[in-house]
């Protein structure tokens, strides 16, 4: 009889040494994914305060700036959305936007003529003109293509996905590649990794 509660408490103190190990390895597995969690969080904020940085230094900036100023760096902003509209035009083929942007430009295309318009307006803040860049290139509709073809989805997937036809899809996905935010293989490159942020 004492043998046998000796057993048992064996047994009992074997069970609580397996539980504690169980728990302790679910508390720790459990702790690394949380830590990940917040790594990538406090990753997320850095690169928030970084955009926000910017964006405070840009209105600083248009603070000290007369009436006459702030109405240059309208026309100027004006005058960059144009550009950007007779890029998306001329990858259409419209032959007027091709001309205007070559006398500008010169005779580049596709992500080159993309660069030469974003350099030529460096008055404009480097984020705003990106995220106009972004708007008026590749648009909401674009961006769901694109996250679309970056999970695998084929082409007909990813029109559907965009709610619109097939044609126009092919279409976005054309532009989208000679301006440099797809890559040849219908991945997203790292300026349409920024785009779709």
């Amino acid at each position: 009889m004492g043998v046998g509660m000796t057993v048992d408490i064996w047994i009992e103190i074997f069970l609580v040494a397996i539980i504690l190990l169980l728990l302790g390895w679910i508390l720790y597995s459990g702790g690394g994914l949380r830590q990940r969690k917040l790594q990538q969080e406090i990753a997320s904020q850095r690169e928030e305060l970084r955009v926000l940085r910017e964006a405070n230094e840009s209105l600083r900036n248009a603070l000290g700036i007369s009436e006459e100023g702030k109405l240059r760096r309208y026309q100027e902003i004006f005058q960059f959305v144009r550009d950007l509209e007779s890029l998306r035009g001329a990858i259409a083929g419209s032959t007027i936007s091709q001309k205007v942007l070559h006398s500008k430009y010169g005779e580049v295309d596709g992500a080159e003529l993309l660069a030469r318009i974003m350099d030529a307006r460096p008055n404009i803040d480097p984020a705003v003109k990106r995220r106009l860049a972004d708007e008026i290139l590749v648009g909401e509709a674009g961006r769901t293509i694109m996250k679309s073809l970056d999970k695998g989805a084929s082409i007909d997937r990813a029109a559907s996905a965009a709610g619109m036809p097939l044609i126009v899809a092919k279409g976005q996905i054309r532009r989208l590649q000679i301006l440099g935010y797809l890559d040849s293989r219908l991945k997203p490159t790292q300026l349409g990794l920024k785009a779709l942020e």
